[in-house]
C-alpha cells in the first residue's frame, strides 16, 4: 500500500510530557462540597461569549465560547434540493452536522465522522426542527454545520450546539417561531456513604433503582465534574413560547431530582436567551 505523502508521519514511539504540579496539588473530587471552579456555585453557569458573522461565506454564522467549550456554526440556505428522484415536498428539511476537530478533546478525534457525531447531529435536528418554519421553504434544504473547536463536557457541548445553531439560523434570516436555548445539568454525589447507612438503604435502593445518596445538581458541568456524575439532562427550550423542544436524560435519578433539574434548566435558558438577543442586536447595529 502506497504511503500518504501529503501527511506528515509522527514518530514511531513517543513519550508523554512531564507536567510538574505544585507540592500541595490535589485532584478535584465532588466530596469537598465545592465545584471544580471554586468561583462557581452549583446553580451558576459559565460566562458566555456569543458572536455572529464569523463565517463570511455562510448565509448566517455564530461563535459561542463557554470558557473551555468553543463551537462555531455556519448556516447555508435555504437552497433547492438537488437529489435525483426525490419528489416534491411541501416542507423543507433541516440538515444538521456536528464535527469535532481533531484537537478538540483530550483524546485525539478521528478525521472521519463517528457514531457519536452522527447521534449528536440527529439530536440537534430534533431539537431545532420544531422552532423553524419549514413550511415556508418547500422542496428546500437548510444546512447547519457545527465545528467543535474545544470540548469541556459532553452535556455542555450539546447545550452550546443548540444555542449557537439557533442564533446562526436567526442571523441567516430563517423565519423561526422562537430562539432555542440549550442548558445542561448533572447529578453529582457530594458525600461518601458510610458503611452503616449503606446496608440499611440497600433494600430500598434496589426497589427504587436510586442510590443511597441524594445527588446535588450541578448546572453546566465541565469535564472533570462529569467524571463523577450519576446522570445528566440536556434541555432545549423556547423561552418566549415557554415550550420545550427536546429533553435528553441519561443515567438514573429520582423523579424529584429530575423535576428540580428541569426547573433549573428553564431558569438558565431564560438567562441565556438574553445573551442570544444581545448578540443578534449587535449584528443588526453592525449592518
Amino acid at each position: 500500500m502506497a504511503a500518504d505523502r501529503k501527511r506528515v508521519a509522527g514518530p514511531e514511539s513517543s513519550v508523554a510530557p512531564l507536567v510538574e504540579y505544585p507540592i500541595d496539588y490535589q485532584s478535584w473530587t465532588p466530596f469537598t462540597e465545592k465545584r471544580h471552579d471554586s468561583h462557581r456555585q452549583p446553580e451558576d453557569l459559565r460566562p458566555i461569549y456569543l458572536k455572529t458573522g464569523l463565517i463570511s461565506e455562510a448565509n448566517g454564522s455564530a461563535y459561542i465560547e463557554l470558557e473551555k467549550t468553543k463551537l462555531t456554526c455556519g448556516v447555508y440556505g435555504p437552497r433547492p434540493v438537488k437529489r435525483a428522484g426525490q419528489g416534491f415536498s411541501d416542507k423543507g428539511t433541516l440538515n444538521c452536522e456536528i464535527k469535532f476537530a481533531t484537537f478538540s478533546c483530550v483524546k485525539r478525534r478521528g478525521t472521519m465522522r463517528d457514531a457519536q457525531e452522527k447521534e449528536l447531529s440527529q439530536i440537534l435536528s430534533q431539537g431545532l426542527t420544531p422552532a423553524v418554519r419549514l413550511e415556508l421553504f418547500p422542496k428546500s434544504n437548510v444546512d447547519i454545520y457545527i465545528t467543535v473547536l474545544e470540548s469541556d463536557g459532553w452535556g455542555s457541548c450539546i447545550a452550546a450546539a443548540f444555542t449557537v445553531a439557533s442564533v446562526a439560523l436567526a442571523h441567516a434570516g430563517i423565519e423561526m417561531l422562537d430562539l432555542v436555548a440549550g442548558c445542561s445539568a448533572s447529578y453529582i454525589p457530594t458525600s461518601i456513604p458510610s458503611s452503616s447507612t449503606s446496608e440499611s438503604t440497600s433494600a430500598s435502593s434496589e426497589g427504587t433503582g436510586a442510590g443511597s445518596i441524594t445527588p446535588q445538581i450541578f448546572m453546566d458541568a465541565d469535564l472533570e465534574e462529569e467524571k463523577f456524575q450519576q446522570g445528566s439532562i440536556v434541555l432545549a427550550y423556547m423561552p418566549s413560547l415557554n415550550q420545550t423542544t427536546h429533553v435528553l436524560q441519561t443515567g438514573k435519578a429520582e423523579g424529584a431530582i429530575i423535576s428540580q433539574s428541569v426547573e433549573h434548566c428553564v431558569e438558565a435558558c431564560n438567562k441565556i436567551f438574553a445573551v442570544m438577543n444581545h448578540a443578534l442586536l449587535e449584528s443588526i447595529d453592525q449592518k
